[in-house]
């Protein structure tokens, strides 16, 4: 699973897309969901990464 600037690989199916397709869900190990979500493929569903978006 890798990044490049705003577009994702899925590391589980192979598809790309852009940052604004992920599907957004909470992460897991108890991260505050309002500074944390988790980006995951919009294909399969598989978690592709955990980004910041709280305020700085």
């Amino acid at each position: 699973m890798t990044a490049s600037g705003d577009t994702y690989t899925c590391g589980e199916c192979g598809a790309e897309f852009p940052e604004s397709d992920a599907t957004r869900t909470e992460t897991m190990g108890g991260l505050d969901a309002d500074t944390w979500q988790t980006l995951c493929c919009p294909t399969c569903g598989a978690r592709v990464k955990t980004v910041f978006v709280g305020d700085d």
